[in-house]
């Protein structure tokens, strides 16, 4: 509970430098009179402006500076709470807002407004219409209950019965629902860019292994091919080295038969040559008589003896040629075949050579196919990290499970913090009480009807015959009376709750309007009863009320300033 104890104003409003300062607590209530514009209402004014910043009337802050002194406008409030002392100063030109907790100045945030927050929802925990609708009654600003929109009763009502932590808590749950969300849809938007990547580098990964497959068959075709190729020559040469062992005799015999040939020729020579001397020799005998060197005559006998000798010597001589013509005939054809072999052989020795050239270059080309070969054996590589991308994925997917379960749970909180889900069923159980206390304040002041409010905050009148009736059917006076029933409600409610419960009630004029004189002494019997109440009436009824209250307080002006008549 919110106990106010004492407040102080200067320079605000009508009032001057010289300080006003009123007790809040010290009587049950107290009257407040004076003529129109000595500041009957200030005291009020006081009170929102140090605890909310503003005017409680719809005027600009700038208006509540007195317009005599022009500055040093201050406003100092005490008030306990759970035995905890609080003073609040506010002021302006200088700006001013401290917040003292047991004379301690409480540091200030970078910014006013985070400091008006913390006094309304950390130590106050009211707001401005919920303070409108509990202590202040009857100002030219306060608008009833009545006449609040839906949202606003249940904003007020939410405030009363301390659940606007769930509004805020629904509130965080949203932002952090589209957060998660945001998260939850980078997250996804992560997983389908990572399965792309890991589906291309797949993709890739097996088209360079159809690459490395089909270069490996072909390698390996190329190099059987080569392989063959060696084995082809390689059996070629050794058919053609064992062809050649057929002519190792040939040279052998080639010689020895040319030689034969050479020697029979050389003979051949001879014998033609003897022959020849032979004949030269008969043609002398034959054609010379005498010698022609000595001049001896040569006798015809002689010439036979030595034709006789010469014919031998030619017969053997002819035999000799012939024999050996056919002899030279025999070698020669024999150097003509073994020529032939000879020719074969130098034949397969140039195959031999020729293939023996290839096979080298056929045998490094298959050393050059095979480490090419040892090269593609490898695995290929892929563009990207598969598995730094596997592991990254599956840590999104950790993630993602975590935000989705944050998700679910947020979602389950939302339901719950809605207006339908946790207020709903608080509301629901408060209702009957909010209800009985309407009813029971409207009865006490001599005003049958039976008024409920329903989970939507709306309301639904009957009057003593059961005719169905709103809010705008009844008179001024009649309204007023329902009016004062809620503002009496909304106290005991918050009384009932500890929530924003306070000492103070101010009617300011409620007597001065609709209130008959039966309202009136019904409405005095219920604020007098009320318990740790501090009850501030301002009105004009001097004469009918002053003889009502436990203390009395008169403002009237002072050199132009509103003061407290001693």
């Amino acid at each position: 509970m919110i106990l106010f104890e004492r407040c102080r104003y200067k320079n605000f409003l009508a009032t001057g430098d010289v300080p006003i300062e009123l007790s809040l607590n010290a009587n049950a209530s107290t009257l407040i009179i004076g003529k129109n514009g000595v500041g009957k209402s200030t005291m009020t004014e006081a009170l929102c402006f140090a605890l909310f910043g503003r005017a409680l009337r719809n005027i600009n802050k700038p208006a509540l500076i007195n317009s005599t002194n022009r500055k040093d406008t201050v406003v100092e409030l005490w008030f306990t709470i759970d035995q905890t002392q609080y003073r609040i100063k506010r002021g302006m030109k200088p700006t001013v807002f401290q917040i003292y907790v047991d004379d301690v100045l409480l540091p200030a945030p970078a910014a006013l407004a985070d400091y008006q927050t913390l006094l309304e929802s950390t130590i106050l925990k009211i707001n401005y219409k919920s303070f409108m609708q509990i202590v202040v009654l009857g100002s030219a600003s306060f608008v009833p209950f009545m006449r609040l929109t839906p949202a606003a009763r249940r904003e007020i009502i939410e405030d009363l019965l301390d659940i606007e932590i769930f509004s805020v808590m629904n509130g965080l749950a949203k932002e952090e629902i589209a957060e998660v969300k945001t998260v939850g849809d980078q997250l996804t938007m992560q997983r389908v860019l990572l399965d792309e990547q890991l589906r291309m580098a797949e993709t890739f990964t097996t088209q360079l292994v159809g690459e490395r497959d089909d270069k490996l068959a072909a390698l390996r075709t190329a190099m059987a091919a080569s392989q063959t190729q060696i084995d082809t020559l390689r059996e070629q040469q050794s058919e053609w080295a064992a062809a050649r062992e057929v002519y190792a005799e040939v040279p052998t015999q080639h010689r020895a038969a040319s030689d034969k040939h050479s020697g029979y020729a050389t003979t051949h020579r001879a014998i033609a040559s003897q022959e020849k001397k032979l004949e030269k020799e008969r043609v002398f005998y034959t054609t010379h008589d005498a010698c022609p060197t000595c001049e001896q005559s040569i006798t015809d006998n002689f010439k036979q003896d030595r034709f006789l000798v010469l014919s031998e010597k030619e017969i053997t001589a002819q035999k000799a040629l012939t024999q050996c013509q056919s002899l030279m005939d025999k070698y020669a054809a024999l150097v003509t075949t073994h020529q032939l072999g000879l020719d074969a052989d130098a034949a397969l020795q140039r195959q031999i050579a020729l293939v023996s050239g290839q096979v080298p270059i056929h045998t490094q080309r298959l050393r050059e196919l095979e480490a090419e070969r040892q090269a593609t054996l490898a695995p290929p590589a892929a563009p990207v990290d598969v598995d730094a991308l596997h592991t990254q994925q599956q840590e999104i997917r950790e993630q993602h499970t975590v935000v989705a379960a944050r998700r679910s749970m947020l979602d389950t909180a939302s339901t719950l913090l809605k207006d339908s889900g946790i207020k709903a069923r608080v509301i629901k159980h408060y209702l009957p009480i909010i209800n009985k206390h309407i009813n029971y304040y409207l009865t006490a002041m001599d005003f049958p009807i039976h008024f409920t409010l329903n989970e939507e905050f709306k309301e639904h009148i009957q009057s003593r015959h059961r005719d169905d009736f709103c809010y705008e059917s009844f008179s001024e006076g009649e309204k007023k009376r329902i009016d004062l029933a809620l503002l009496l409600t909304w106290r005991s409610i918050a009384r009932l709750k500890n929530s924003a419960s306070c000492n103070v009630l101010v009617l300011d004029e409620v007597f001065d309007s609709s209130l008959d004189i039966n309202g009136t002494e019904e409405f005095l019997k219920i604020i007098h009863a009320l318990e740790h109440a501090n009850v501030f009436v301002i009105s004009h009824k001097t004469d009918s009320l002053i003889d009502k209250f436990h203390h009395v307080i008169t403002f009237e002006k002072q050199r132009g300033f509103s003061a407290i008549k001693a």
